[in-house]
């Protein structure tokens, strides 16, 4: 399966709700919210106002998203990092995080947050190195923040 990746543009907008409504469906099921599901077209104009925006192509078509905030001091938040149910457990994630850290090679820290109960996830990130180093509430949801400390190519 080929994947490739190219950045968002405003005319994705439609078709990016749509993959994060697949994507955090069952995140709004189980906790009652979740910020990156049903998001308004308003919602996600003010996302690509904040953050850089790709799209995870497969089969010539967008079956994810990934989202970074560049923090203006070599580290970076993945805000959103999904790939739609059809689409799991084919390797894409992993593909995803390799393109996310190699398009930022001055990075020096990355930052997720994620639910604090869901261990597939945990298990994902841990695997690429990135450590829990924070657990809060986001309205009903406890969350954990993960961090990755990484040396910057030079």
């Amino acid at each position: 399966m080929k994947i490739e990746f190219e950045k968002a543009t405003i005319d994705d907008i439609d078709e990016l709700i749509n993959v994060r409504n697949k994507s955090f469906y069952e995140d709004y099921v189980k906790y009652g919210e979740c910020p990156g599901y049903n998001l308004t077209k308003e919602n996600m104009k003010n996302v690509f106002l904040s953050r850089i925006i790709y799209n995870i192509i497969s089969d010539n078509k967008i079956v994810g998203n990934i989202g970074v905030r560049d923090n203006n001091d070599n580290t970076y938040f993945l805000g959103c990092l999904c790939v739609i149910p059809d689409y799991e457990n084919k390797g894409i994630g992993q593909e995803a995080l390799r393109f996310i850290e190699s398009e930022f090679p001055k990075a020096t820290v990355w930052t997720l947050e994620t639910p604090a109960d869901k261990e597939r996830n945990h298990y994902f990130y841990k695997k690429f190195g990135y450590n829990i180093v924070k657990e809060y509430m986001e309205g009903s949801v406890k969350l954990v923040l993960f961090e990755k400390k990484i040396n910057p190519v030079k």
